[in-house]
């Protein structure tokens, strides 16, 4: 199953009532008035919806935001840094501290293979030296018993399996181009080949209805990279993909929803360029697709990925940071856009070609000051929840004036 043409089809065919509504269009089933608007004010604070109008109408009026903080990046965290967060027996303090630090800087490639198990969850922030050292045994344990599921499977049984089968073709396809040019993965008979060979099946086993789709070895590939190690790569990865599992689901019901909460946002932040993208048949932001399904793992080189993936796993300022890294990025393109009197093919030519383009530092800086810009918005609705629901929650520092 191809994911870019599942949700591309299928969502062509959705008339999703949010599009509908911020259009004005008229339909016999369209939903309340106040239904509308209250959904809208869930998916993004700080829109004045105006239900006084004709009844089936709001209108959705862009706020004034203000100027955009200038904001700027840190070194990143280092070994004796990271050190100071753990008390005697190895639990992590100061979390909040150590979460801003990692958002504002990220972490120094030789501090990676501890913390992104605590980043994606694997180890418990409150947990032990000697409580991990024991979950990593029990957990080890529980993936040779799943690995041992399939690698025992006979060939006549895989004949008579043919979700099983069709899931390892897949696997085999993808991981024979997955990376390539990378150290870990290039040559023939690499090692790491085989190691990501083996967890993308073994993750069959511990999710059979979702198996392998498509796109899935990207995300397994830095994790295996920075972990060096089968069975932590493999439960970093099933942490991983608890977060990202909507994204390949059959209906792709995750890339439905963050392409709807993706362009809401885009037309608050930049309601002119949201309108000409709109009129080139762009207002579904299809060219963002990649984006989000993969995580910008093809738009930026390996080592901005680990960058942009850590800042991200620290759930600052918000879950949905990474609508924020799309609009900073369509922000620093919309000029050329708009410029240029870009059509739907241009557009999305020009969005595809910017892979390996792209400065990270710069994004994360603009995503950062988009965030506080929203943040120091002084008119918000009453809903403070949705797309941007942990803005008025998370720490993000203001810069000095």
């Amino acid at each position: 199953m191809d994911p870019y043409v599942t949700t591309l089809g299928g969502f062509s065919k959705v008339t999703n009532y949010l599009f509908d509504a911020l259009r004005g269009a008229e339909e016999q089933h369209q939903r309340p008035p106040e239904e509308v608007a209250d959904l809208l004010g869930e998916v993004i604070p700080g829109l004045e919806i105006n239900q006084q109008e004709e009844p089936g109408f709001e209108v959705i009026t862009r706020i004034d935001l203000g100027t955009r903080p200038q904001v700027t990046r840190r070194e990143p965290l280092s070994v004796e840094d990271w050190a100071k967060y753990q008390d005697p027996e190895g639990r992590m303090i100061n979390i909040s501290q150590l979460k801003q630090a990692i958002f504002k800087g990220g972490l120094y490639h030789a501090v990676r293979k501890e913390a992104w198990k605590f980043l994606l969850g694997y180890f418990p922030w409150d947990s032990t030296l000697e409580e991990r050292k024991a979950l990593q045994r029990t957990k080890t344990d529980e993936y040779f018993r799943m690995k041992l599921q399939w690698k025992s499977v006979s060939e006549e049984q895989e004949r008579r399996n043919s979700r099983l089968r069709d899931y390892r073709s897949l696997i085999e396809k993808d991981v024979n181009r997955t990376d390539r040019t990378n150290r870990f993965y290039e040559g023939i008979d690499n090692p790491g080949l085989v190691l990501l060979h083996d967890i993308l099946m073994t993750y069959c086993m511990f999710d059979f209805d979702l198996g392998y789709v498509q796109g899935m070895s990207d995300l397994l590939s830095p994790i295996l990279y920075v972990m060096e190690n089968e069975v932590d790569a493999f439960w970093c990865f099933v942490s991983f993909m608890d977060q990202m599992h909507q994204n390949f689901e059959e209906q792709m019901q995750g890339m439905k929803n963050q392409l709807i909460q993706l362009s809401l946002l885009l037309r608050l932040l930049d309601l002119v360029f949201w309108n000409y993208l709109e009129s080139q048949d762009s207002g579904y932001l299809y060219f963002c697709f990649r984006w989000l399904l993969i995580r910008f793992k093809r738009e930026l080189s390996f080592q901005d990925v680990l960058r942009l993936w850590e800042v991200m796993w620290t759930g600052l300022p918000c879950q949905n940071f990474h609508l924020l890294v799309c609009c900073a990025i369509l922000d620093s393109e919309k000029q050329k856009i708009m410029e240029e009197n870009f059509g739907f093919n241009e557009i999305l030519k020009h969005i595809n070609e910017l892979s390996m383009k792209l400065d990270i530092e710069e994004i994360l800086q603009k995503a950062e000051g988009i965030c506080l810009q929203i943040k120091g918005c002084k008119v918000r609705s009453a809903a403070q929840v949705g797309v941007l629901r942990s803005f008025n929650s998370s720490t993000v520092s203001v810069p000095e004036t």
